[in-house]
């Protein structure tokens, strides 16, 4: 299961959601605004992700610098305390599974969702349109 945590309803979570659709990947969607993180899920976020706070805090968003956050300076309990209250400091959208997480959009890392069972399907099928001679060739 594939899950994507959103603030705004911006053009890089409509996009990842229709991704997901047109792979046909089940997606559970959640508002943070409206159903705030606890502090055992940002642990877990922090815990899943590969370069810590560096790929959940956003570091040029209004909010980080209006509250002058710096991740890096911070405890744990501060930080979840800080992501509670203000979720704006998070990037838009967080998408992730139980070993994986992404930030944002981006149709190459997307693929990390895609199950090699149908990674190698999709590829089968790519190969043979390739291997299918096109009806308008015609021998010389």
């Amino acid at each position: 299961m594939v899950n994507l945590y959103f603030h705004t309803n911006d053009p890089s979570k409509r996009k990842a959601v229709q991704w997901f659709a047109k792979h046909d990947i089940a997606l559970t969607q959640r508002n943070i605004e409206k159903e705030p993180l606890s502090a055992a899920e940002i642990q877990q976020l922090l815990t899943i992700s590969l370069n810590g706070t560096d790929d959940l805090v956003s570091q040029r968003s209004r909010e980080t610098k209006a509250l002058k956050i710096d991740p890096d300076q911070m405890t744990l309990n501060e930080l979840t305390a800080a992501i509670q209250k203000s979720p704006h400091i998070l990037k838009n959208p967080i998408i992730f599974s139980e070993n994986k997480l992404i930030t944002g959009f981006d149709k190459e890392k997307m693929g990390l969702f895609i199950s090699k069972q149908q990674r190698r399907i999709e590829l089968k099928r790519l190969l043979q349109s390739f291997a299918t001679p096109s009806p308008q060739a015609k021998p010389a």
